[in-house]
């Protein structure tokens, strides 16, 4: 185990640091290679948007489309690496109540929540975010640093702001829907 993971051990104590500088930068290194490895997968297995979906992911912003590949899963992948593995759970960011992921261009989402369009708009802002970040490693980067800097890793404003916008769009459209009815 990396000399300072200690930090990332599930202890219940008043929160203090979640993951020290030095244990972020090595685990930031992992994940990267990590999100390449799985959004190389995903762009080889995956599928393309369905013309629905290609209306939604130029909605939120999406620049290459045909890119785009969706991979629908049982379970969200957790890293092989039982450090990384760990961080993704303590922190939150993949558990195994964990739905759906955007990696770069590649999208995995649970079979249970495949038609969930609020989770894939969700997912499609990350692919946005991404593009408007210069790529995966960079924007894995400001994601995990955002994360970081949050008090107690909670969500961030990248998170947020994907929350918040599938969550628009979707109302947006039940009100459309109401008044056509």
């Amino acid at each position: 185990m990396h000399d300072s993971c200690f930090l990332l051990r599930l202890q219940h104590r008043p929160f203090r640091q979640v993951i020290d500088q030095k244990t972020f930068q090595y685990l930031l290194s992992l994940a990267c290679q990590w999100a390449k490895t799985q959004e190389e997968f995903v762009l080889a297995r995956g599928v393309p948007l369905r013309p629905g979906q290609i209306a939604d992911a130029r909605r939120v912003g999406v620049q290459d489309l045909s890119r785009v590949k969706v991979l629908v899963v049982d379970r969200i992948p957790l890293p092989d690496n039982a450090e990384l593995a760990a961080a993704a759970q303590y922190t939150q960011i993949i558990t195994a109540a964990c739905r759906g992921v955007a990696i770069g261009h590649a999208i995995i989402i649970r079979a249970d929540s495949w038609g969930d369009r609020e989770l894939l708009l969700h997912q499609l802002v990350h692919v946005a975010q991404c593009e408007q970040s210069g790529g995966l490693e960079h924007w894995i980067q400001r994601y995990l640093i955002d994360r970081h800097n949050c008090t107690k890793f909670t969500i961030g404003c990248l998170e947020e702001e994907a929350r918040g916008l599938a969550r628009e769009i979707c109302a947006a459209d039940q009100v459309k829907e109401a008044i056509r009815k």
